[in-house]
Parts: C-alpha cells; structure tokens; sequence
C-alpha cells in the first residue's frame, strides 16, 4: 500500500512540475502581446484582424482590447499553475530567521503541520469557492466590460484548476515526506 502511494504521490508531483515548467513558456506570450499592444497602439490600430466569423474567445475579430486581455490571462494562467510548481521546488515565500537553523526532522514536521493545517484547507477552500465565482460567470456570458476578449469564465476556471491542482500537490508531498524512503534520504542529507 505505501509503495502505490507514493506512485500516485510522485505522478501527482511529476504532473505539477511538468504543468509548471509548461506555464513558464508563457511569459514569452506575455512579451510578445505587450509587444503587439504597444505597437498597435501607437499606430492608433484597434482593430487588427478580422475575419468575419465567431470564434472562442476573441469574436469575430482581434483588438488591441484583446490582446491586452491575453496579457493577463497569461498571467493569471503562470500564476495558478506555477505556483504549485514553486511550491514543489521549495521556491515559495517562508519566514526562515528561526526555520533555517533547525533540524530536518524538525523541518519535516514543520512542513507537514504546515501543509495540513494552512495549505490544505486554504486550497480545498478556494477551489471549493471559486467554482461558484467561474460558474456565474458561465452562466451570465461574461465578457470583457471595453471589447475584449469573450468567455470571461475559461480564464476564471484557472482558478478552481490551480488550487485543485495545489491541494493534490499538498497531499503528495505529505505523503512523500514520511513513505518515500528516497524523499527521507534526500532530505536528510541536506
């Protein structure tokens, strides 16, 4: 039973990194839609394509409204994933006056309390409520407010998705940190 844990831990934990390491790709786009806002804007370019049909998201043309909105939900989309991932690597933002001069067992249990505790429910409860936030939004056609980009809701569903994701991640690594004898050396070492 605890070798099939710590499986399931380790591909949730792969599945997160992976997701993060994708998601960091997206700073590029961020880039090139400043790029391309900035650029257009100063031509005094609004519309920049159009093609006549309606397609998800951007309508049946591209702004420089939209394209401003693609830089957020750029954003928001690195933000949501890869936190986790900087949560895996242990890149997050903890206090370590009093943390970085213990023990690792005592590290251990401080993460683990930590985790179970703060990180968990803090998840479980955003996931939890934001699924409301992204289904009124599904529900009312939400849109850009100044003619942007359409279907509000698909970016707000990054919400539910990451802190999903981060809950998983939690388990994972409080499962991995007292059954996997590779994580225990690891961490011992260091």
């Amino acid at each position: 039973m605890n070798k099939l844990l710590v499986t399931f831990a380790r591909l949730i934990e792969n599945v997160g990194r992976k997701l993060g390491e994708i998601t960091s790709w997206l700073v590029l786009g961020t880039l090139v839609s400043v790029l391309v806002a900035v650029i257009a804007s100063a031509m005094r370019a609004n519309i920049m394509l159009d093609w006549g049909a309606d397609i998800p998201l951007f309508g049946d043309n591209l702004t420089v409204n939209d394209v401003i909105d693609l830089e957020w939900h750029f954003f928001a989309i690195m933000v949501m994933l890869g936190g986790t991932y900087a949560y895996l690597d242990d890149k997050h933002v903890r206090s370590d006056l009093i943390y970085g001069g213990l023990s690792w067992r005592v590290k251990r249990w401080i993460d683990t309390i930590g985790d179970i505790c703060l990180m968990a429910p803090f998840a479980a409860t955003m996931c939890w409520l934001s699924i409301g936030f992204m289904m009124r939004s599904y529900n009312s056609g939400e849109g850009s407010d100044y003619g942007g980009m359409l279907d509000r809701f698909l970016i707000k569903s990054t919400i539910p998705i990451g802190f999903a994701i981060l809950f998983l991640v939690i388990l994972a690594r409080v499962i991995r940190r007292f059954l996997d004898n590779e994580a225990l050396q690891r961490t011992s070492e260091s």
